[in-house]
């Protein structure tokens, strides 16, 4: 009798180490090839849900909005988290500008905080002992500043230029659902569900970089003049994840790949 012998092909893939496994099931989306390496796991922690976090000078501030609104430091040589004192209920975007902290509440307040996270007093309307203005609009997610204008995206991934003591934004750019939106001095960073969008100051999409979370909500984007540092909340483990990355060092992918499933694309111990 003679013997068949089948030779199946093996192939090799050489330096893919950063390549997650793909998809049980689905189709093998391009972002599963994605080199994640950019991204570096720095804390897990079980906070309550974070609404924002920001720099102030090289210390990380991260504002929990639920259950209640509290501020609390992280020591990056320690990789320990301290009280900082009470927060605005609801708090869903900041921004340090060198002088003062800028929360957004997630209905259509502005409050302002000095850098020792006291609100400051005599500025808007009082609410118990915070003061706050209404924006001009409604449900912000997220704000960043950039010389006298201030960017607020919305709910609906809306973003509106406006500046202090206007009535009415003077700018408007549609760029589809978004979160946190921070400015690292040249370009804009936003949040979203299709992961961190790029965005010129003209308000042109560039580009987008995957988000490493295997699951879990994406709510809070700060920049610490080197890194954006990233925000996950995953209710299921009852955790808080934070990451960091150099986003020029990452690679920009086009708006239409589709969104990926990120199953284990960066692993925490």
């Amino acid at each position: 009798m003679q013997r068949v012998v089948f030779v199946l092909p093996l192939l090799v893939c050489v330096g893919m180490a950063a390549i997650p496994p793909q998809p049980a099931e689905g189709p093998p989306w391009h972002p599963w090839l994605y080199d994640y390496s950019v991204f570096r796991a720095e804390a897990v922690v079980g906070l309550d849900y974070i609404g924002s976090l920001e720099f102030i000078g090289e210390e990380l501030i991260l504002t929990t909005s639920l259950p209640s609104g509290r501020f609390f430091t992280y020591d990056l040589e320690k990789g320990a988290f301290s009280p900082a004192g009470d927060a605005p209920f609801g708090v869903s975007g900041s921004c340090w500008d060198g002088e003062f902290l800028w929360l957004a509440g997630n209905q259509s307040e502005l409050w302002r905080y000095d850098r020792k996270l006291e609100s400051v007093e005599d500025w808007g309307e009082p609410y118990g002992k915070r003061w706050y203005i209404e924006l001009p609009s409604w449900r912000q997610t997220g704000l960043a500043r950039v010389g006298g204008d201030f960017w607020l995206v919305d709910e609906l991934g809306v973003i509106y230029l406006w500046r202090l003591g206007q009535g009415e934004p003077h700018g408007e750019y549609v760029v589809g659902q978004g979160r946190e939106l921070v400015y690292d001095g040249k370009n804009l960073w936003l949040l979203s569900y299709r992961g961190i969008l790029k965005l010129s100051t003209d308000g042109e999409v560039l580009g987008r970089i995957p988000l490493p979370a295997t699951r879990g909500f994406p709510s809070g984007l700060a920049w610490d003049g080197t890194r954006l540092w990233l925000v996950v909340n995953d209710s299921a483990d009852d955790r808080t994840l934070i990451w960091s990355l150099d986003p020029y060092a990452a690679e920009l992918l086009p708006l239409d790949v589709p969104p990926e499933d990120r199953r284990d694309a960066v692993e925490y111990d």
